[in-house]
């Protein structure tokens, strides 16, 4: 089973994101994140993959967490230039 993490869960795309995971017999959703919460939620529920499903301005932030932390991340954010 992959434990799956979300960044974004409660927007258009993440919403998505966590249905389809939801619906895949061979991943678990352990994590959802949104503003206001901490990015330590994902390294306390030990994801094997986050999808970051936001904004740029959030990706600046939680991306290089993610690298820190050594996480894998799926990165459909948008806003960049």
């Amino acid at each position: 089973m992959t434990r799956i993490g979300v960044v974004g869960a409660s927007g258009r795309m993440g919403q998505e994101v966590c249905r389809a995971v939801e619906t895949d017999p061979e991943l678990t959703l352990v994590a959802r994140v949104d503003l206001g919460d901490v990015l330590s939620a994902l390294t306390e529920a030990a994801c094997d993959v986050v999808v970051a499903f936001t904004g740029a301005d959030a990706a600046r932030r939680s991306l290089p967490f993610l690298g820190e932390q050594g996480s894998h991340a799926v990165v459909g954010s948008t806003g960049f230039d």
